[in-house]
């Protein structure tokens, strides 16, 4: 099976069972942006003076490209599919997958954790971010292995803020030393936890874009501005129609 010669159609139709290998990082975004859930900067239709919309990310960095894990997990298939590839991922890792509970860095991991969950037989505790706080919404029965899961990492600010998240309502959790992830967009190989060490980054794939400071943001520097794009829905539809030809 070819995923990149796959329409839109056929990836709905894709059956999870059907893939035996480690998706590659074309064919992540070739799905990816077949379900609307990625966007890159148009460096062509700059150069054609449609400056349009940059990302401003998490972390405070600008970039040049952006996944929405909400809508790519949004399909069923889809879901299972990228659960499989993290849980085989962490298996060639050699991790030893034992978790007493997993869970998911809000909101972007919070099915993915089930999905997970669901393919180790293992309960999930679900999290939720009130005023911008991630906070556990469920109680944890049994602390010694948790495995927290996130959807894409760039420099870990939601791994991290998960982890305190955890930790704030039971400082004696013990957790799995790894951060299973969609896609680690940012080149980290670890993320440091403060009294828990490094994490360990297992992507589904790595696949490197342009990040930058504020101040060093080339877009910006170009007449670009820079919006957060999952912020609402309307922000996701401003930046991946900014730079389109006017009708």
């Amino acid at each position: 099976m070819n995923i990149l010669e796959l329409d839109k159609e056929g990836i709905l139709n894709l059956n999870p069972s059907d893939i035996t290998n480690f998706l590659m990082p074309a064919e992540l975004l070739h799905i990816a942006k077949l379900l609307e859930a990625y966007w890159a900067y148009d460096y062509a239709a700059a150069d054609e003076g449609r400056l349009g919309l940059h990302a401003e990310l998490k972390s405070g960095l600008h970039s040049d490209a952006f996944f929405v894990s909400r809508i790519l997990l949004k399909p069923e298939n889809i879901r299972e599919i990228i659960a499989m590839q993290m849980v085989q991922r962490l298996k060639q890792a050699g991790i030893v997958l034992h978790p007493s509970c997993i869970v998911g860095v809000p909101d972007g991991a919070t099915d993915l954790a089930k999905a997970i969950g669901y393919i180790l037989g293992v309960p999930v505790a679900k999290m939720k971010k009130e005023n911008g706080i991630i906070l556990l919404d469920e109680p944890i029965a049994n602390r010694e292995a948790i495995l927290l899961v996130e959807d894409i990492c760039t420099r870990g600010t939601g791994f991290k803020e998960g982890a305190v998240a955890v930790m704030r309502r039971y400082p004696d959790a013990t957790f799995i030393g790894v951060d299973p992830v969609i896609v680690n967009r940012g080149g980290l190989t670890e993320i440091p936890i403060p009294e828990r060490g490094n994490f360990l980054i297992v992507p589904a794939v790595n696949l490197q874009v342009n990040d930058w400071m504020p101040e060093d943001c080339p877009l910006c520097k170009m007449g670009s501005k820079a919006i957060k794009p999952k912020a609402t829905d309307e922000n996701w539809r401003l930046i991946t129609t900014s730079q389109l030809k006017a009708a």
